[in-house]
């Protein structure tokens, strides 16, 4: 990779990874609150460079036996930061992606796989729309085991660490009044803070969908299947995890 590139990576490359949550959570039970509560692990911000290297930084959690792709080799001319933005301002030089994408008019309009990941059978919308389905699913899954496994709602707000707090009311938001440290989520079981971190971890890259949308839609999914396996409900019904092509 070009130097320039790499000190990009010096910043977008995350603070957590599979390691750290599963020395986090190392001889715990997947569905009990520890004596000790958990704390959110966060990503950081922008993690662009964990998304573009994907199983081969491993900086999002990854399930066991489970297969994740790599880094996501686009078109020549297009495999590195700086190819793709500019240096300093990070603009995205847009106008290189509609030589190959004709008829985009914003990045969020370009689909790369056929598979209908999000399972509402539009197979034209773009990349972003299908992770942005599965974001959402994600967030009420989630929720849905702080409420009937953990019996401590849980609420999220993208722009105040920890990010994660009490749902006093259960309201499904962060209220003003419920936004302060003294009310952060305390309530973590190992399998609810992997799915945490994991919805924030997408969040936190917005351009997830063109990093790496593969790896990002292995994640949703396999993250919203565990949730299943916790004692909640999650309609999987017409998802699709994407492949994982052969070697």
């Amino acid at each position: 990779m070009p130097v320039p590139a790499n000190l990009c990576l010096e910043c977008h490359q995350g603070r957590q990874s599979t390691a750290s949550l599963n020395a986090r959570t190392r001889n715990l039970e997947d569905d009990v609150v520890p004596e000790t509560p958990l704390s959110f692990a966060n990503v950081h911000y922008f993690a662009a460079g964990a998304s573009l290297f994907g199983n081969d930084a491993q900086v999002a959690y990854q399930y066991p036996e489970k297969e994740y792709v790599g880094r996501n080799m686009h078109a020549p001319g297009f495999q590195t930061c700086t190819e793709c933005h500019s240096t300093h301002e990070l603009e995205l030089a847009f106008d290189k992606c509609t030589t190959c994408h004709a008829g985009a008019e914003t990045p969020q309009d370009i689909r790369i796989s056929a598979n209908d990941l999000d399972g509402d059978k539009d197979v034209k919308e773009g990349a972003s729309a299908e992770i942005m389905a599965l974001e959402e699913k994600l967030l009420v899954a989630l929720q849905a085991y702080a409420k009937d496994v953990v019996e401590k709602p849980i609420a999220y707000d993208p722009h105040a660490h920890p990010y994660f707090y009490n749902d006093t009311n259960g309201n499904g938001k962060a209220d003003e009044d419920e936004v302060n440290s003294d009310n952060r989520y305390t309530g973590f079981t190992p399998r609810l803070l992997r799915a945490a971190y994991n919805y924030q971890y997408v969040q936190k890259d917005p351009g997830a969908f063109a990093h790496n949308p593969k790896y990002i839609g292995q994640i949703l999914y396999d993250t919203l299947e565990d949730l299943g396996k916790g004692g909640i409900e999650v309609d999987m019904t017409g998802l699709s995890r994407p492949e994982v092509p052969a070697q």
